[in-house]
């Protein structure tokens, strides 16, 4: 109860502070909202008694710190924005204290809606009443390798080294783009359920993620590895051993170094020669460098807000391919048919399209608070926040007793790093995708017997045909 009277009270707070907020940058208004939102946190993790603390709550709220406030306290103050190309794009420098002050109103209603389902009392979930056999977690093994194999032979590797090596574009698809989604969902469910196995056969099945983990790196891409890095952490921390807070900041600390790393050298392959020259010059300025990718992506947000300023809301119709994406081929056809530019219709694409124009061959990521007021304004910004708090706790207290909810929950741990500078629609073609291959793998093992008994019986029927 006191989790939730204090969260009431900072997201009256919250309001209060994006309605009065300023319409010109202000470093003392920017520091109060950062502040406050620090505050917030450390309040909501000491008060809410949950055993489990580290978990999507956890790495979300340290990511939207990064993407949202160090900027307006840290870097905005320097009037020389060259340090990063990103904040050479053109946005409107008044919008800085109210986009931010915008960020806190949405994040104080989405912590909001983490904590109302506490009102049912629930128990604290701690082992999971489901099970996971051998049987089902060799399906989950074979589908991951299986897909595997096939993107590297239709030429994903080589297009996804091409990308960040030899200038290559990062929308191009080809068959090999649906094996990708079939192994990205195969390696989500390897590193999900692999502490649902007995113990000693977790070291095989963790090698073999972490041989994934390493290649994607290789390439210079991050979303996947980072995502599964997440749910073993998580997952380590709730069944094997309850990591302490020093050796979570550790994790983070070499965690982000690594990155930061991978980031840096990415656009030169594996030329070790290459790396060296580029480490030799390497040059930070400022302790938050290191979080460069996340702290970037502020940007997305001031212009989508200016953009807010200058039309109406877009409502769903920023959401249109993302809602289509499950079913293949549909996004095309819509785009066809439809008068609406495509960076309309598609999360994500707009702040690319401002900043970059219709032809870009990369893209600058977005924001979700600028997502949804570009989509909502500002009362469904609070709504929509607050119903993602809500699908989040939903899913960690459900996650114990339906194994549909703990894919979920672990999906969303995978992707709160990321989430704070993505589109507020989350993954809609992974979600359904994974729920769907889940209810086939659960299915088919479940009553294996009876199909092959089912099949032989069929099969015997046609040798007695005449």
């Amino acid at each position: 109860m006191l989790t939730y009277l204090l969260n009431i009270a900072f997201a009256v707070t919250a309001t209060i502070l994006y309605i009065r907020a300023p319409w010109t940058y202000s470093y003392d208004y920017c520091a109060l909202l950062m502040w406050l939102f620090i505050a917030q946190n450390v309040l909501h993790f000491a008060t809410n008694k949950r055993k489990n603390w580290l978990g999507f709550e956890f790495f979300f709220a340290l990511s939207f710190f990064l993407v949202n406030f160090v900027y307006p306290v840290f870097y905005a103050p320097d009037p020389d924005k060259s340090y990063w190309s990103f904040f050479s794009f053109d946005f409107n420098d008044n919008y800085v204290t109210r986009s931010t002050a915008l960020a806190y109103f949405g994040y104080a209603w989405y912590l909001l809606g983490a904590t109302r389902i506490l009102l049912l009392k629930r128990e604290e979930p701690s082992e999971p009443t489901f099970t996971i056999n051998m049987r089902q977690y060799i399906w989950f093994f074979g589908i991951t390798v299986v897909s595997w194999l096939l993107f590297v032979a239709t030429g994903g590797l080589e297009a996804l080294q091409s990308v960040y090596a030899d200038g290559g574009n990062l929308r191009d698809v080809g068959i090999f783009s649906y094996f990708n989604n079939i192994f990205t969902i195969g390696c989500y469910f390897m590193a999900i359920f692999i502490f649902r196995l007995p113990k000693q056969k977790w070291w095989f099945y963790l090698l073999v993620i972490s041989s994934f983990i390493l290649i994607l790196l290789s390439t210079g891409s991050r979303q996947l590895a980072i995502g599964l890095a997440l749910i073993l952490i998580t997952g380590f921390s709730m069944y094997v051993y309850h990591l302490k807070w020093w050796q979570v900041t550790m994790l983070i600390a070499g965690g982000s170094i690594v990155l930061f790393l991978v980031m840096t050298l990415r656009t030169e392959g594996l030329d070790t020669g290459a790396w060296q020259v580029k480490l030799a010059h390497l040059k930070l300025d400022h302790f938050w460098d290191v979080f460069e990718d996340l702290i970037v992506n502020d940007v997305n947000l001031f212009r989508l807000f200016g953009w807010a300023q200058e039309n109406d809301p877009t409502w769903f119709q920023g959401m249109t391919l993302d809602i289509s994406s499950p079913i293949p081929g549909l996004a095309n056809v819509i785009i066809e048919h439809s008068d609406v530019p495509p960076q309309m219709l598609h999360g994500g694409d707009l702040p690319s399209y401002l900043f970059l124009g219709p032809d870009a061959t990369w893209g600058t990521g977005t924001n979700m608070i600028g997502e949804a007021y570009r989509s909502f304004g500002s009362v469904g910004t609070a709504i929509a926040m607050f119903l993602i708090g809500l699908w989040v706790k939903e899913s960690y207290y459900r996650a114990k007793n339906n194994v549909y909810w703990y894919l979920m929950y672990f999906l969303l741990v995978g992707h709160a790093l990321i989430y704070p500078r993505a589109p507020l629609l989350f993954d809609p073609r992974l979600v359904t995708w994974s729920l769907l291959l889940l209810l086939f793998v659960m299915t088919i093992t479940t009553h294996q017997t009876q199909i092959v008994h089912w099949l032989n019986r069929l099969g015997k029927k046609k040798e007695v045909q005449p």
